[in-house]
């Protein structure tokens, strides 16, 4: 295994581990759910690739297109990052709404529905036997269906769920040898687009750097100069250089807690904040919220 690749993946475990400290330790959070999984073994991730190469060979038949050369591999950093844990789920919601359960680490695999559309975190990697294999999604649409998943898999590419992050938008990968890309869906996977050249470690290091905020992932990774920025990710996608991604993030905005929340609430959480809960907080921090979201 690439020793990069394994480098990365250590370091961003160590990262989201203090990043997951924090949120507990915010002030202005209430409830945190954290599943970091056991990880995939080497069998279960040849098996997943085996099956993803079966799925490519069977859309290439059916479209009457050329078999992928060489069977399915995964490329270095999903495997290093699988290794240490087969999918990963965080979630959060700001005091500004009432305390939620707890989600059961043994139970269903957490995939966002309807009724959690308020929260402000969210991510739910599939686990590798899911990217071959869509499991837990109860949506309206299917990304195979769509123009985007017809076109990537009549080119031998398969097309599936990589991020159950929100009821409403979520992500798929395409999965063909060297680089796997992401793309973004919406209207219940109903349409999928490629706003900006994104991969698997340009996807894990945004979504930690803004403390996995849907509305910062949904439709597009949101950066406040993209001038500047897509470019630089179409490099990164081809070289699988991430030496400059770490500044990109620092530029960028909506890298704090607080600003996650304001955001949040300003795009959708306002619909759903429960007037006489708030009243009910206590007046340090209904004074903290107040100052944040303008109410």
């Amino acid at each position: 295994m690439s020793t990069k690749a394994q480098e990365w993946a250590e370091s961003y475990f160590s990262r989201l581990e203090k990043a997951i400290v924090a949120l507990q330790n915010h002030d202005l959070v209430s409830r945190v759910n954290f599943i970091k999984y056991p990880g995939a073994t080497g069998e279960e991730i040849a098996e997943a690739e085996a099956k993803i190469y079966e799925e490519q060979a069977d859309n290439s038949e059916n479209n009457e297109t050329d078999a992928p050369e060489e069977p399915f591999a995964f490329n270095a950093y999903i495997k290093a990052f699988y290794k240490i844990s087969n999918g990963l789920h965080v979630s959060w919601h700001s005091v500004i709404f009432p305390e939620t359960e707890a989600i059961d680490p043994g139970g269903k695999f957490p995939i966002a529905k309807d009724d959690d559309d308020y929260k402000e975190g969210w991510i739910s990697i599939l686990p590798i036997e899911g990217l071959a294999d869509s499991i837990g999604f109860d949506l309206y649409g299917d990304p195979q269906e769509t123009s985007l998943g017809e076109s990537e898999e009549a080119d031998g590419a398969l097309f599936n769920y990589f991020d159950g992050f929100n009821y409403y938008n979520d992500a798929c990968i395409i999965l063909r040898n060297g680089n796997h890309s992401i793309a973004f869906g919406t209207d219940h996977s109903a349409s999928y687009d490629e706003p900006h050249a994104c991969d698997f470690v340009i996807y894990m290091e945004y979504a930690l750097s803004t403390f996995f905020s849907v509305e910062c992932r949904s439709e597009e990774l949101y950066f406040s100069d993209r001038n500047t920025v897509h470019p630089e990710l179409e490099k990164m996608v081809e070289t699988q250089d991430y030496s400059n991604l770490e500044t990109l993030l620092k530029n960028n905005r909506h890298t704090d807690i607080d600003s996650v929340i304001a955001l949040g609430y300003e795009e959708k959480g306002n619909q759903y904040a429960d007037e006489d809960y708030r009243e009910e907080l206590p007046e340090a921090i209904s004074e903290r919220l107040n100052a944040l979201i303008g109410e």
